[in-house]
């Protein structure tokens, strides 16, 4: 079963991508926010889509009640928490040394980042549950 909402998760970041491409094809009015605002849509789908196929991957061959299965969730936790950290990071730097007026990071693409890493970290510390994974990946959707 988690395996499915992992695929309509994947198929919604995709979505969203093609979306926000369509949407930069036929502006007119192109400012830096609506760049700004573009960029961070498809930096969240693509985060979404990367942290979904990851599970999808090493699942291939897991029972969902071996060891295995549990092992595929943590290294999915840590993997995703390492990843949208290092991401996070280099976001922050780059808007620091950036104009400031240009380019702030919005307060909620960080917040998101935020819940979603912190939910992974629990994930791991709480024994690499399923549920968790999935929530953190609907919160970055979201």
């Amino acid at each position: 079963m988690e395996l499915d909402i992992l695929i309509v998760i994947a198929e919604i970041s995709v979505a969203l991508a093609g979306f926000s491409a369509i949407v930069s094809n036929f502006s007119k009015d192109w400012t830096v926010e609506k760049s700004s605002q573009l960029a961070n849509l498809l930096i969240h789908s693509g985060i979404a889509m990367f942290a979904s196929m990851v599970p999808l991957i090493m699942s291939q061959n897991a029972d969902t009640a071996s060891p295995t299965a549990i092992s595929v969730w943590f290294i999915s936790s840590a993997s995703y928490a390492f990843f949208a950290t290092l991401f996070l990071a280099a976001s922050l730097l780059r808007s620091r040394r950036a104009d400031h007026h240009k380019q702030r990071l919005d307060k909620i693409f960080i917040a998101t980042f935020l819940i979603a890493v912190t939910a992974q970290i629990y994930n791991l510390w709480a024994g690499a549950e399923a549920w968790i994974y999935l929530l953190a990946l609907l919160v970055n959707i979201a």
